[in-house]
């Protein structure tokens, strides 16, 4: 059986194979790390009757315990952020294996633009609390 088995997996590579930025964003949707909450959506006009029919951003909500993530994806993927309560707010995208970091401004805002294709998470970490990690958004 294990001929068969070499023969189909050739096949796939050959006639279906996966794209290449598939692979590394599969890869880290599987990341097993426990080091942040998980901020659960709670809003996503994607799924809101009408709220993209005039083609407009994206907007998204995520709530850790009282911490919220205010989300806008404009198209060329830039994400505006507003993390909530304020104050200087450590930040991680990460796209695949690609990571992008910073630091927002005194009032938890930041803007950045997803630097590759696929599917991307934000990870947050407010100076005194425990680091907050959206799930992974396909925009």
């Amino acid at each position: 059986m294990g001929d068969l088995e070499d023969d189909l997996e050739r096949a796939l590579d050959r006639f279906d194979p996966v794209p290449p930025h598939l692979a590394p964003a599969a890869i880290a949707a599987f990341d097993r790390r426990v080091d942040a909450e998980l901020a659960r959506l709670v809003v996503d006009s994607l799924t809101a009757t009408g709220a993209r029919a005039s083609g407009g951003p994206r907007l998204l909500t995520f709530e850790a315990g009282p911490l919220t993530i205010d989300v806008e994806v404009s198209p060329g993927r830039r994400l505006v952020v507003r993390v909530e309560p304020g104050g200087p707010v450590e930040y991680t995208l990460e796209v695949g294996t690609v990571r992008v970091t910073g630091t927002s401004d005194a009032l938890g805002r930041f803007a950045v633009t997803v630097p590759a294709p696929g599917p991307f998470r934000l990870n947050c970490r407010l100076s005194d609390a425990d680091p907050v990690v959206t799930q992974w958004i396909s925009a």
